[in-house]
């Protein structure tokens, strides 16, 4: 049902595509988004880095507040991190973002990130500003 939003993100967000992240699944007010691990997103100590986590979960965010079919940005965000990540090429981690409060121009989620193991890695709840542009230029509402 929402084919043509998931192609939107997984071909516009060049930052996510670059850095090996994909939504996978998209509802009204919730998505999916999967992060297959690199060397590149290893910190230091060798675990995933905290930004990888949050951009992973700001891309489901972003995913999950446009299926009301209008452009929206983020407003605010608080994000916990539980637990560190390993740092094995190929891991893949998974963000999955539900909505909590949605108003006429605000939407609030709760995004959380697992890894393989379905250990709670981080917590944010994200909100976002919902503007009056429709998603896509043919106006047609992003739930296809």
């Amino acid at each position: 049902m929402y084919d043509r939003t998931i192609k939107f993100f997984n071909d516009n967000d060049h930052f996510a595509k670059e850095n090996g992240m994909v939504i996978t699944r998209l509802g009204e007010g919730t998505s999916e988004a999967v992060l297959t691990a690199s060397e590149r997103h290893f910190n230091g100590m060798g675990i995933i880095m905290g930004g990888a986590l949050f951009t992973l979960s700001d891309f489901a965010f972003a995913a999950a507040i446009h299926t009301f079919g209008f452009r929206a940005v983020g407003m605010n965000t608080s994000t916990a991190f539980l637990k560190p990540g390993k740092g094995v090429p190929g891991a893949k981690f998974t963000a999955r973002a539900t909505l909590v409060s949605k108003t006429r121009r605000t939407g609030v989620f709760d995004v959380n990130v697992y890894d393989e193991e379905n250990r709670l890695l981080a917590h944010s709840l994200m909100t976002g500003f919902i503007t009056e542009t429709p998603l896509f230029d043919d106006e047609e509402k992003c739930s296809n």
